[in-house]
Order: C-alpha cells, then sequence, then structure tokens
C-alpha cells in the first residue's frame, strides 16, 4: 500500500513544479515585452514632437535663394567732396567713405516698400571683390563699336545674383551726370562746389539708377535714372537750364566742408542726402515695377 501513495505525492510535486516554470516563463515574457513596448511608445512618441515642430517651427528659408524679387545695391557708402573751377589747378575731388549714414539700407527698405505685398523679397550682398571693375585699356573705339553693353550688364548681374533663383533682379547703382555744358561730371551722392569768377555756388546731389533684369536671361526690363520731376527727360531739364542730372539742392557756401573728411560727420549733408534719395525712390521705383515704360527714360550715365 505504501507504493501508490508515494507515487501520488511524487505526481503531485511534479505538477506544482510544472506550474512554477510556467509561471516563471511568464513573469519573465511580461517583464521583457513591457521594455520592448516603452521603446516603442518612445519611439512613438518622439516621432510625434518631430512632426510637431517640423509644423510649428520657423519658416524654412528659400531654397537655393529663391525668390520673386532679388535686391543688389551696388552704391557703395562713399560721399564725393568736388571742386570745380575755370582752370584745372581748381579742380579737386575726394571720396569720403560714409558707412554711417545707412544709404545702402535705405534703398532697400524703399525698393521693399515698392515691391506690391505677397512678393518674396531677396536681398542679396553686394561684394566688390566679386566684381573686378572693367578693363579701360580696352576702351578704344574699335571696342566700343564691337561690344554689346547689355550682355556686359547681364553678365555682370548674373555673377552678383550667383547662388541665387529669382524672377527678377532690381540693382540700384549710383548715376553720373554732366555739371551744365561742362565736360565734368558728378556721380551718386556728394557736394560740388563751383568756384566761378562770380563767386562760389554749392550743389548737394543725391543721384541714383534703378535697372530691373529678368531673372531668366538677364535681360534689362526696365531702367531709368531715380528722378523727383518726373515731368521732363533729364534733355530737357538741361535745356531749361538744369545743373545736374538728378536730385540736387543748391546750399549756402558755408555748408561746403572745410576738410573734405568733415562731411562724414555733418548731419545737414547726411540728411539732405538721404531725403533726395528717398523721395526719389518713392517717385521712380513704383512705376517701373508696374512694368510700364517710365515717363521719361535717363540719359545719363551710370556706374
Amino acid at each position: 500500500m505504501a507504493a501508490p501513495a508515494n507515487t501520488a505525492a511524487f505526481s503531485i510535486i511534479a505538477r506544482l513544479l510544472v506550474i512554477t516554470i510556467i509561471l516563471c516563463f511568464s513573469t519573465q515574457a511580461r517583464a521583457q515585452a513591457q521594455p520592448e513596448t516603452a521603446q516603442s511608445a518612445v519611439k512613438q512618441a518622439n516621432g510625434k514632437l518631430t512632426t510637431r515642430r517640423e509644423a510649428t517651427g520657423k519658416p524654412v528659408p528659400l531654397a537655393g535663394g529663391s525668390c520673386d524679387v532679388g535686391v543688389v545695391v551696388t552704391t557703395g557708402d562713399e560721399f564725393t567732396v568736388q571742386t570745380t573751377g575755370l582752370t584745372i589747378f581748381q579742380n579737386k575731388k575726394t571720396v569720403v567713405p560714409i558707412p554711417g549714414w545707412g544709404l545702402s539700407d535705405l534703398i532697400f527698405a524703399r525698393t521693399r516698400a515698392a515691391i506690391p505685398a505677397g512678393a518674396s523679397v531677396l536681398r542679396i550682398p553686394y561684394n566688390p571683390a566679386k566684381l573686378p571693375p572693367r578693363d579701360e585699356s580696352k576702351d578704344t573705339l574699335k571696342d566700343r563699336l564691337v561690344r554689346d553693353p547689355n550682355a556686359e550688364l547681364a553678365g555682370y548681374m548674373r555673377e552678383a545674383a550667383k547662388g541665387t533663383k529669382c524672377r527678377h533682379y532690381i540693382q540700384v547703382l549710383n548715376a553720373i551726370s554732366p555739371i551744365g555744358s561742362s565736360s565734368y561730371t558728378v556721380r551718386g551722392f556728394g557736394i560740388l562746389n563751383q568756384d566761378v569768377v562770380l563767386g562760389r555756388r554749392i550743389f548737394l546731389h543725391a543721384l541714383a539708377f534703378i535697372r530691373i533684369f529678368d531673372g531668366r536671361d538677364f535681360a534689362i526690363v526696365r531702367q531709368s535714372s531715380a528722378l523727383i520731376n518726373l515731368d521732363h527727360s533729364l534733355a530737357v531739364q538741361r535745356f531749361l537750364g538744369k545743373l545736374i542730372g538728378g536730385p540736387y539742392r543748391e546750399l549756402p557756401a558755408e555748408s561746403f566742408p572745410t576738410r573734405p573728411e568733415d562731411a562724414a560727420d555733418n548731419p545737414a549733408l547726411r540728411d539732405g542726402v538721404r531725403a533726395m534719395l528717398a523721395e526719389s525712390l518713392d517717385k521712380t521705383l513704383p512705376l517701373l515695377l508696374r512694368l510700364r515704360s517710365a515717363t521719361r527714360q535717363s540719359d545719363t550715365k551710370q556706374h
């Protein structure tokens, strides 16, 4: 009778052992499953966070400098103090740096304000080192007959705008105008002392020129001097007695700086140039940007 009892006891112990082993494996499996589930949840949460940040983050910059209008200001921060007279000994010209006048920023701001709302605008930094000056030794009569100025201007702008892709480009540069009927000229922003027999006359000028290029082939779409008086061409204005082709005003004799470098710290000269520049851009740019022919095309030189 002892053998059956032992057999029954052994069977019970064996069942208990099997149940214990099964419970252990189940607990371990659940323990392993929980970290995997947690890791999966973290991955999903991270994915959601990434998506949310992409959706609410800052706008992505225009790829490759793409835009509707690219603006290049090539006037430079310089002011010319110039004297002309009856003899060659009276002629003097000094170029003074004026980085504190903020003319380039003003030009971009007025250009941006004239561009229709909703258009994307890219300000393209001007690097003179990228655009070497033209070789004046090649400016012979033969070269003038065979050269293509429009192709040269297109190449100039193509180099300046390299790395960008805009539908149109606007360049604002210095204009050059004759002084009356003389062979002398004024350029860009400056002050002129006309030392003549009857006395001195002082003129402050702000001469800018605007070109609009097609972004596909860099052909010139529109161009004109920045003018305040749009009623007459520059040729007519000179015929009517205007001394300089473009915005200028006469100043008292004492306005001319004793030393050329003093001009940079003269608030009256700075504010006078900024006022004429802003007014001429505000009047001329809207006309050009409507892609209509300008009222009068400029016949001044540009550089």
